[in-house]
């Protein structure tokens, strides 16, 4: 298996070598790549071969994270962004995910569990950490079907099912549908609300008043 490539951009120079240590005792990623700020990191992405995934922290000097994200999702929309942060306030997330951020976890989180949600998100899921998760997802249980997008019925289903976190194979548990079936449920979604992830999804749905 190809190692996945792991870029960090973190302004604390001691968190960030230990960020790189953590994933580098990892066999199954690599981090070659540092940076303390967004603009050598931008001019990184225009000049050297993509990373599979970025981590980043908001609170940045010169250009704030959110507005480094979403210059990434403009010059490399291929490349994942995890928010690795302090801040737990729900307007920060959300502007994070609407940015186009594939997860967002707070560095209260386990050496463990940022890992995982990295590697969560390297297969195509979201990573939320709990607190975050709750936060946003408290107010996240209504659905309205009058919505700009056309969502069918389904689709509806299944982003509500998102909201709450669920897997895509438990979603298709819960649905009695097979994976395949919520795949292209879950890809129609994405085009429809023009999103890259499932976090973006939620946030931008959330943000449209369809989940409340």
């Amino acid at each position: 298996m190809t190692p996945i490539d792991i870029w960090i951009v973190e302004d604390d120079a001691g968190y960030r070598r230990t960020l790189q240590r953590l994933l580098e005792r990892e066999s199954e990623i690599i981090c070659n790549r540092v940076f303390d700020s967004c603009a050598p990191l931008l001019e990184a992405i225009e000049s050297s071969a993509l990373p599979d995934l970025i981590l980043m922290d908001l609170g940045l000097p010169g250009m704030g994270g959110v507005e480094g994200i979403g210059r990434l999702s403009v010059a490399a929309p291929d490349v994942a962004v995890v928010v690795l942060t302090v801040f737990s306030e729900k307007e920060k997330v959300l502007d994070a995910l609407d940015a186009g951020a594939a997860g967002y976890l707070l560095k209260s989180a386990t050496p463990r569990e940022i890992v995982r949600g990295l590697k969560e998100v390297f297969e195509g899921g979201a990573a939320l950490s709990p607190a975050i998760a709750k936060t946003v997802m408290q107010e996240v249980r209504s659905v309205n079907l009058d919505d700009p997008f056309s969502l069918s019925e389904r689709e509806v289903e299944v982003l509500s099912l998102l909201a709450d976190g669920l897997a895509l194979k438990q979603i298709a548990d819960a649905l009695s549908v097979s994976s395949n079936t919520v795949n292209f449920h879950t890809k129609n979604l994405y085009k429809k609300l023009e999103v890259q992830s499932q976090s973006g999804a939620v946030a931008k749905a959330f943000r449209a008043g369809l989940l409340k």
